[in-house]
């Protein structure tokens, strides 16, 4: 098939892949699928890949022809193709997303849900699978809701494979970075639809009713416990000098006992939306808008040179009073309260338009029983170096559920996830100059990575110890793709891949 003018192939079916597959494996190429471009660019794309100015290396793929979505209502199961995005994506490329075609969209429309979502839903089917995405819940998972995934290896074959008929090669697919094989399809166990109340609180780090850095005391929870007893939940640190605020987002499936006369009846919901930006003649977006021109006039914070010197400098005046903008205490109404349907209310971040406020971040997944370590050592790193530890930017926390995928970062144990955020615009590359702080620091805390972020350049030695079924993956993917057309060079790096 041809290439389409945007630089990428658009296989309307799996023949197609098959023989996109089978092309690579011909001419020596390597093959890769975009979902919705969320995570890292080296992650995503053949190596050299360019949209915009000319053909890559490789075969960059986008499956927007294959987004189709079909039901079992005796087994309240949905079979949804790759290319099918979990709701609207507002930056997808081709302009085929539509909040009419999102599967999100048309599970609500049937009275069907997903117990959990991602933060956002802009990403697709394959996409989130592929690199082990997940919600704030350790109730929760969207991968325990999958019942079967079908994917093209790199030989061009067709697989189906469910956890009773093949476990080992299921456990496998569930999170596999695009290495063992193109994903056409998934069956996903669905639930009732329902709805979700909520409240979100911002204040003073001393004052947040749950104890952040300990094992519970004075009549608090710990962290780690209020992340098991809280059904939704996030959290975002602002650990800055003169700031030093938690925002505490948490929410709950309603209950018959919580509609009235306010929320309306169930269902004939009269939804209360949650707002992530302050609002500014009615809207979020010049909140928003307001916040990526500042960073963006202060994208210079971390670079060495003599810009570097004058914008930090400068930050002494002008950061505390803005942020306190935009993280002030709750006012005497209180916190934020929220209730609306699940798909809108559970991606808490689909708010954040990756073009006013675009944000990169590595995300840390440490096991749930060292959470006071972790906060702990990331209080006393902020407290020690100061801002170029702080930065200019918020640090989020929240949780998931174990899972039974291999690769997966939350493989057989629940864990609480840390990810430093990083405004897209700010000079320099923030894996050589913020993040390797963190990844040091908490290097011995036996944190795993999420596959889609930034990972350190070292990961290779040290990440293969912490998945028990690492070996098993890699054996698997040599049988599945000896012809290595999914394992770009950024892959073979990360993997230690020879």
């Amino acid at each position: 098939m041809e290439k389409g003018r945007d630089n990428f192939y658009h296989p309307k079916n799996e023949n197609d892949v098959r023989d996109l597959i089978l092309q690579a494996q011909r001419e020596g190429k390597r093959i890769r699928v975009r979902g919705a471009g969320h995570s890292t660019t080296a992650a995503i794309y053949t190596d050299g890949f360019r949209s915009d100015n000319g053909p890559g290396e490789g075969i960059d793929v986008i499956l927007d022809q294959m987004a189709a979505v079909f039901f079992d209502d005796a087994k309240m199961q949905v079979t949804v193709q790759g290319g099918c995005h979990l709701g609207l994506d507002p930056f997808d490329p081709t302009g085929v997303s539509t909040l009419e075609n999102s599967l999100f969209h048309q599970l609500d429309q049937r009275g069907w849900a997903f117990p959990d979502t991602g933060g956002i839903t802009h990403q697709t089917v394959a996409g989130f699978l592929s690199t082990g995405s997940s919600g704030g819940s350790l109730q929760h998972s969207v991968g325990d809701q999958i019942v079967s995934i079908r994917f093209i290896d790199g030989l061009g074959e067709a697989h189906e494979v469910t956890e009773a008929q093949d476990h080992d090669l299921f456990c496998a697919a569930g999170v596999s970075m695009g290495l063992l094989g193109i994903i056409t399809a998934v069956t996903f166990q669905c639930v009732p639809r329902f709805d979700i109340i909520g409240q979100e609180s911002t204040k003073q780090v001393v004052d947040t009713p749950v104890d952040l850095f300990g094992n519970g005391s004075l009549g608090k929870l710990s962290l780690a416990q209020f992340l098991r007893e809280t059904e939704h939940v996030r959290l975002l640190w602002w650990p800055q000098h003169g700031v030093e605020r938690m925002v505490v987002w948490q929410g709950r499936t309603m209950q018959p006992g919580d509609y009235n006369n306010e929320t309306g009846p169930q269902g004939h919901l009269k939804a209360k939306p949650y707002q992530e930006f302050p609002l500014i003649l009615g809207k979020p977006d010049p909140a928003e808008a307001l916040a990526g021109a500042f960073f963006d006039l202060i994208r210079y914070w971390n670079d060495p040179g003599p810009l570097g010197e004058l914008t930090r400098a400068s930050l002494h005046l002008t950061l505390t009073p803005f942020l306190k903008l935009f993280v002030s205490d709750d006012g005497p109404q209180g916190p934020q309260r929220f209730w609306d349907a699940w798909l809108n209310a559970l991606p808490m971040d689909n708010a954040a338009s990756d073009k006013l406020l675009p944000t990169r971040f590595t995300e840390m997944w440490f096991p749930i029983e060292k959470t006071p370590e972790v906060m702990s050592r990331l209080r006393d790193h902020y407290a020690r170096v100061g801002f170029p530890a702080t930065g200019p930017y918020s640090c989020e926390i929240y949780a998931t559920k174990q899972s039974r995928f291999w690769m997966s970062p939350a493989f057989d144990r629940d864990v609480v996830k840390i990810d430093h955020f990083w405004f897209m615009h700010s000079a320099g590359d923030p894996s050589e100059s913020y993040y390797p702080q963190f990844w040091n620091l908490l290097k011995d805390l036996d944190y795993r990575l999420h596959w889609g972020k930034y990972l350190p350049k070292d990961s290779a030695a040290f990440l293969p110890a912490r998945y028990p079924h690492w070996n098993d993956f890699m054996n698997l993917r040599q049988r599945l793709d000896p012809n290595d057309v999914f394992l770009t060079d950024y892959w073979r790096i990360h993997l230690g891949v020879r």
